[in-house]
Order: structure tokens, then sequence, then C-alpha cells
């Protein structure tokens, strides 16, 4: 089309778009925070979408962070998540070169280009250019479903469903009403605001959905899918894959949910889940849309955690996105759909909704001190637990402490816990990674950041840890607890893996008083800790069970304290294919308190340590 063709409210439009903007190669990337308010108002303005309405789309698709220019795992870009897929690639150290989906709808920068006249660079790149693309996107929505104009949220709703750019009504449709939602309770952050709304959560007919709950595990609404990974039995030998019968938790309670990240796409992870690889996990979680597939029932053991015990009381979540490659970032969609998701299991399972139990895969201890070092670190340093747990309803950051108590909970702010003039950063082979959105505290050996870092012994080849992305013995990560047993300025210390550490946490900025329970060792002796709480030799080899021993894989020295995560007694799952038995699970007298030790939780025997409160 010659541009004299062009709607003439089109090409005024880009126009005053470009002044106002001021978008040129030039130009600063991002608009300053304190403005972007503005540019929420303006945009709304010219594309006559209500303000409230394109801030709670943008809301639920960035959390108004532009993350620096860099693209979510979906592509998308900017607060608006306007995506760009064209030739996009993911690359590191943790994953081969894996090109992202290319479907149509992975491609509203284009059309919010066409739309606006701007760039898609400029789009890309500006974060009120970026802005205007996406009240251009959802002016263009509720025009072609032939609905006005008006400032009546609730008309928009198919409008917003729409925007999700998703092939499937039910995703559809949960992405509106989180936006819904957000409407509804209103929200403020970095100076942007939005008032609670008298909204009524309409399913539009052109949007409403099949139902799946029926033949699913999982809330209602949520967009999930029952796609089955493979169980099969591969030869005459008993080889089979890729997970366990079982009826938890009948025969063996759930403790814990465990997040991972795939380091693949989506349909990837689903793929590998369905040939005989050795592995799978409960669910998976999309990046793109958030939608879920179920791929082993919650009842049955999926083999996720690299730990059997960890994996014969817990269920696994995959999540489709990479730990640190590319500066590529989780999508809000992923979070709300696996919030949700896990809020279910763990209410289904009676499972506490705290960092003891809901654990990263980086969080999973080693069976054997040699099985430490090869553990995984996923979802990685950039997962937000501050903002996950706050979508099931849980404040880390909620004072519960007395005044005489020394157990802490690790809060530090992502955005700022870890500053360029502190010396801190983290890196991937020795190449920079960014700071901002980082979960964790460094812990030094002393109260200084010149300092060394502390080394574990299973991590570190010397005597000080170091900043690579997947040396989490010398880290302390949101939501975790330590008992604190020193202050010195503005530095915290506290027992960390059989040592003490130093954290940088001015005026209490990095943490947050708890109440709890703490274990010690008995009398003047060590004692040993455990990656399981499995039966005794004794009792393992009365059942027949060979190449097992519970193992010690640290100790816990005379008075030094660990926070109590709760008392299990001792059980090993011995699984045979297509076999739930009750008699599949053997169980032991001992029992066993689980401590968060260091990164990882770990386990004591009970009859080992004195339990007192704090």
């Amino acid at each position: 089309m010659k541009l004299a063709k062009r709607p003439l409210w089109l090409f005024l439009t880009a126009l005053l778009v470009f002044l106002i903007v001021g978008v040129n190669e030039g130009s600063h990337a991002f608009a300053k925070t304190a403005a972007m308010e503005n540019e929420f108002q303006r945009a709304a303005k010219r594309y006559q979408v209500p303000v409230a309405l394109l801030k709670a789309v943008s809301y639920n698709e960035s959390r108004w962070d532009s993350h620096s220019g860099k693209p979510s795992v979906a592509g998308g870009y900017g607060v608006m998540h306007l995506t760009d897929v064209t030739g996009l690639t993911t690359s590191g150290a943790d994953s081969a070169a894996v090109k992202t989906p290319n479907a149509a709808s992975l491609h509203t920068l284009q059309k919010a280009a066409k739309l606006t006249g701007l760039s898609v660079h400029q789009l890309k790149t500006n974060t009120a250019a970026n802005i205007q693309g996406g009240a251009a996107l959802l002016r263009f929505y509720q025009k072609s479903l032939g609905k006005s104009l008006t400032a009546n949220l609730n008309s928009w709703y198919a409008a917003v469903a729409k925007y999700s750019q998703s092939d499937s009504k039910v995703a559809a449709n949960y992405f509106a009403e989180n936006v819904y939602q957000i409407l509804k309770d209103g929200e403020s952050q970095n100076g942007i605001t939005i008032a609670p709304q008298k909204v009524v959560h309409l399913k539009d007919q052109s949007i409403n959905s099949d139902s799946t709950a029926s033949s699913t595990d999982g809330p209602s609404g949520l967009p999930i899918e029952w796609i089955p990974a493979l169980y099969k039995e591969f030869d005459d030998q008993g080889d089979y894959g890729n997970y366990d019968l079982a009826d938890r938790p009948n025969d063996m309670k759930i403790n814990y949910i465990v997040i991972h990240n795939t380091e693949t796409s989506f349909q990837e992870a689903l793929d590998l889940f369905s040939t005989p690889t050795y592995t799978t996990a409960n669910y998976v979680v999309s990046s793109v849309e958030g939608t879920v597939a179920e791929m082993v029932r919650p009842q049955n053991v999926a083999w996720h955690a690299g730990n059997w015990y960890i994996n014969s009381h817990s269920i696994g979540i995959e999540h489709e996105g990479y730990a640190t490659v590319g500066g590529f970032w989780y999508t809000e969609n992923m979070y709300r759909s696996s919030a949700a998701l896990v809020k279910y299991l763990a209410n289904q399972y009676d499972i506490p909704l705290d960092r003891q139990h809901i654990i990263g895969h980086d969080n999973v201890p080693g069976l054997t001190p040699a099985a430490q070092k090869t553990m995984h670190w996923d979802p990685g340093t950039y997962w937000n637990w501050d903002h996950y747990f706050s979508l099931m309803g849980v404040n880390l950051r909620q004072s519960q402490g007395r005044t005489d108590s020394s157990i802490i909970t690790i809060t530090p702010d992502s955005q700022h816990n870890l500053t360029a003039d502190s010396g801190e950063k983290v890196t991937d082979a020795g190449v920079n990674l960014p700071l901002a959105g980082s979960n964790f505290v460094y812990l030094h050996q002393q109260p200084s950041f010149s300092s060394s870092l502390i080394a574990d012994k299973d991590f570190s080849s010397g005597q000080s840890g170091t900043t690579e992305k997947d040396d989490w013995g010398d880290k302390a990560v949101f939501g975790q607890q330590f008992n604190q047993i020193g202050q010195s300025g503005d530095w915290t210390e506290i027992t960390y893996g059989g040592q003490n550490a130093w954290f940088y946490n001015p005026n209490g900025a990095n943490s947050t008083s708890a109440t709890g329970k703490l274990v010690t060792p008995k009398g003047n002796k060590a004692v040993s800790v455990y990656g399981s709480a499995y039966p005794s030799n004794q009792i393992l080899k009365k059942n027949k069970v060979t190449g097992i021993t519970p193992t010690p894989i640290y100790q816990i020295q005379p008075g030094q304290k660990y926070v109590y995560g709760g008392e299990v007694t001792a059980d090993y799952f011995n699984s045979h294919f297509d076999s739930n038995s009750p008699k599949n699970v053997i169980h032991g007298n001992e029992r066993y308190y689980q401590i968060q030790f260091n990164h990882r939780i770990a386990f004591v025997k009970a009859d080992d340590v004195t339990l007192s409160s704090h």
C-alpha cells in the first residue's frame, strides 16, 4: 500500500508518536519509570483505550519491567511484551542454540509497527513506543470484534483475550481473567498505579472454552492439558521409563514441589518426556501462553530431581526457559499459571507454602558427597521467588519474629540487592550477567566486600567461592531461613553449611525476622547430615535392597544451629515396573528432621539433635 493511501489518522498518529517518543538511534532506549505513567496516559488517550486496562495488560505481560531490551523466552519485548521471534535463538553454556517458535501469532511487533507507523526497532527499544504499540493492538482487536472504543472495562474482555495471541481458548480466557483480576485488586509498583476497578469477569461468548478439568489435575480455569509421558518397559532385563506408578499420598506423603526450568522449548520438553530418556516431570508450563501440560499424575513418581528420596516425595514442575542464557526472562503468564498450579497442589496434598517445601532443583541435595557437585541448579539466579509466592498469597517479607528470635528469612530486593558499586557481579564462564533481577545475597568470609566468598568443598576448588551462576555454595536465596549469630555494622552473620558466613544487610534491607525451630547437635560431637531420610542398612538389606546406603554428605559441628523444616519417618520406594503395591514402600523406624543446611535442604537423625523454639 502506498503511503498516500494510508488513513490520515494513522499518518498523524505516527508523526505525533514520533515527536513525543523522540525515537532515534541515539536516543535513550527506555523511558524513566517515573515517566512511564504519563506514557500510559498518552497512549490510552491516543488510541481510545481505558488507561487502567492498558496498564493491567502491561502488568500481566511484564510487571512494567522492560528488562533492558532483552526478550523473554517467548520472544516478547518491552513492558507490553510485543513479540518478534524472527531468527531469535538462545545459546549459552547451558543450552545449545535453539530456535524459538515461529508462529504467526508471535509477530505482534510487526503488526504494531503497521498500526503505529513506528519501526520494529523503535517498538523494541523505546518504552514509550512500546506502550503505543500495545495500545494500538488493543484498539485493533476491539474494533475487529465489532465493538466500540468504550470506557466500560468489561466490554474489552474479548479484545484482551485476543491480545494473549493464544490459539487456545482456555489459555486466552486465563490471560484475560488474570488481567481483570489485576484491575479488580489494583496494583502499585515503581511509581505506576492502578486503582481498584469495579469489574465483572465476563467471559465473552466468542472466547468461551471447553472445560478439561475432569481429565487433568489442576485448578479450575487453568489452561491445562493431559499429555502423558512415556511409560514403557524397554527390554527383558527390567529396564523401563520414564516414571513409576505409585499411590501417593496413601503410600507415601508428598512433601515437596520442585521447580525446574527446561533449558529447551516447551515442545522439545514434551517430546523429550515422551521418549525413552529416563527423565520426566509431572507438569510442564509454557512461557509463551502459560499453558500447562500434565504428563505424570501427582500420585505417580516422576523422575525429575536427581534424588530418589525427593522424587518419591515430590511433584516436579518444569518451566519453559533458560536459567541465565542470553538474558532471557520468565514471563508473567508462566509465573501466574505455575503459582495457581502450586497453590492448588499444596492444598490438595497438605504441602506447606514455604521455601523448605516449595523448592528449586537447586535446593535438592545429592544422595552422596560425589553427587553434590553434579546436582542441577535451576531455575537459577533470576527466578523471582518473591513475586512467585506473592501470587500464591504468601508474603515471605512479612516479619514473624520475636525480639529474642535469631531466625531470619533472606528477603533481598531483586532489583537492588546486588549493586555495581559494591563490586559484586554474577558471571557465566567469566562473562558478566545482569545484576538486576537476581534472587540471592553473596556470603563472605568476613564482613566486607573485599573479603573472599565462602567456599564449599563440593563446589569450590580453592579456599574461596566464585561468582559463577552455578556456584551455589556461596549464595543465600530469597525465602531461605538461617540462624543469625552476629552483626557488624551493615553486615549480618549466619550459620551456613557448617561455617559462619556474612552478607551485606544495611538496616536489615536483605532479611526479615522470623520465628520457628532450630536444630543443634546433642552433646559435644558432630552429627551427620544426609541427602535423604532412608531407613537403616539393616532394614534395606532385610528387604533385599542392594546398592542403597544412607550416606552422610556433611556434618553439623557442636553448637551450630539450623532452621527446622519438619519431621519425617524413614522410608524407601523400592519401585518396579507396572506395580504400585504398598509393599514397594519400605518403612524404617528412624525419625529425621529436615533442615535448611546451606543452599540445599538436608536431613539429620532426630536422635542426634535437640530441637528448640525461637
